[in-house]
């Protein structure tokens, strides 16, 4: 028997990691799903939802899971998160345990590296670029396990959209916030939009953790102010509208179940993606390219180990950008150049006819990362 400690959800990136990680995990070996006390799952699909409970613990499971430190009879998968490298249930004591580790600082503390070390027999990591800050870190138990895409959902679509089929639209997903780098996509698209009639701006950046959102305040590029109610669409679509984006072209997607996005994708021309870090792959970048569509994109981080020339106009000019915790310094990220990304997507704008290829390329691409073969990495981790 396998323990997966992992969030499950439907619309948050690690929530629906978790959900395809388990699922495709209790197809390869006996698997139970962990989860914190009174930490219930919220799958937004019935059929997930139901095939989820059939791996939640059993009544003997149970008596594994009493008091303040959970001993289980088998190895444990955990997720863990951040530059503390905090385990999803800190309540496990590891038998034989592997952490899937996400994070975005490349300067950790001496003391998560104790931990580490303490916790963790071995350490999976979503991008060669956590990989590459552990082992610089002196950490060697360490592989990379990149995330997967669903091509089952996530494809190309069968006709041409019917919808702004005269317009030029740029999509750009993604929880609002300066790692995001939507700042540089509300500065970029301007330029196009007062360049060109045509161009069109659908965004899907509904963000559920307002300590990371108002991270944007430190932004050089745009005005930013909190919203002042829980109309998320009446703030965003005013933030713009404040930052010069004409409203009339403009369409802001709330919060959605991931599985009702690939329409949103198939509605536009090219994704716009400027990160500054991604400790993954970026989730949404790799649906949208799996979905037939080109990206502009900065080529760091996380999206190194899914993008090429082929199927993305990359943004390569960065300048270091250093991020403070408290009193220190915790990473030094990648900040793509404004007038790059500007070049870029004007580049996409004038070359329409290359983009399909590129599209198709993408999708293509995409199908090397099924969800399977993340479970099987973090099974064979096990064995490391």
């Amino acid at each position: 028997m396998v323990y997966a400690a992992l969030p499950i959800g439907s619309n948050s990136g690690w929530g629906v990691l978790g959900k395809q990680v388990v699922l495709e995990m209790a197809r390869i070996a006996p698997t139970r799903l962990i989860l914190p006390p009174d930490r219930a799952q919220t799958i937004d699909d019935e059929i997930d939802s139901f095939r989820i409970r059939q791996l939640l613990p059993t009544a003997q499971d149970l008596q594994h899971l009493q008091g303040p430190v959970w001993r289980l009879p088998g190895p444990v998968i955990q997720a863990c998160f951040g530059r503390t490298l905090a385990p999803f249930v800190p309540q496990v004591h590891p038998p034989s345990q592997v952490g899937f580790a996400v994070f975005e600082e490349n300067i950790l503390p001496p003391a998560t590296i104790r931990r580490a070390r303490a916790l963790y027999r071995h350490l999976a990591t979503g991008s060669t670029y956590c990989a590459d800050v552990l082992r610089q870190h002196g950490l060697t138990r360490v592989s990379v396990v990149l995330h997967g895409v669903d091509t089952g959902l996530f494809h190309p679509a069968p006709e041409p959209r019917a919808f702004l089929q005269d317009r030029f639209v740029v999509f750009s997903g993604g929880k609002f916030e300066l790692r995001k780098g939507q700042d540089l996509v509300i500065r970029a698209y301007k330029v196009l939009q007062d360049r060109h009639r045509d161009v069109f701006l659908i965004n899907s950046w509904f963000n559920f953790w307002p300590e990371s959102r108002d991270t944007m305040a430190a932004s050089r590029y745009i005005c930013y102010q909190p919203p002042a109610s829980n109309d998320y669409i009446g703030w965003m679509n005013g933030l713009l509208a404040a930052n010069g984006i004409d409203p009339g072209r403009v369409i802001t997607v709330g919060p959605r179940d991931n599985r009702l996005l690939p329409s949103v994708y198939h509605a536009s021309d090219v994704g716009l993606f400027p990160n500054r870090v991604e400790g993954g792959t970026n989730m949404v970048l790799m649906e949208y390219l799996a979905c037939g569509k080109p990206v502009v994109a900065s080529y760091n981080s996380g999206h190194r180990d899914v993008l090429r020339k082929e199927c993305a106009v990359l943004i390569e000019k960065h300048r270091p950008m250093p991020i403070q915790v408290g009193a220190e310094i915790a990473a030094s990220w990648s900040d793509p150049d404004l007038d790059e990304t500007i070049e870029k997507l004007e580049w996409a704008y004038r070359n329409r006819d290359r983009l399909g290829e590129m599209g198709r390329q993408g999708s293509e691409d995409m199908k090397r990362f099924p969800w399977k073969r993340v479970a099987q990495g973090l099974l064979d981790a096990v064995e490391k």
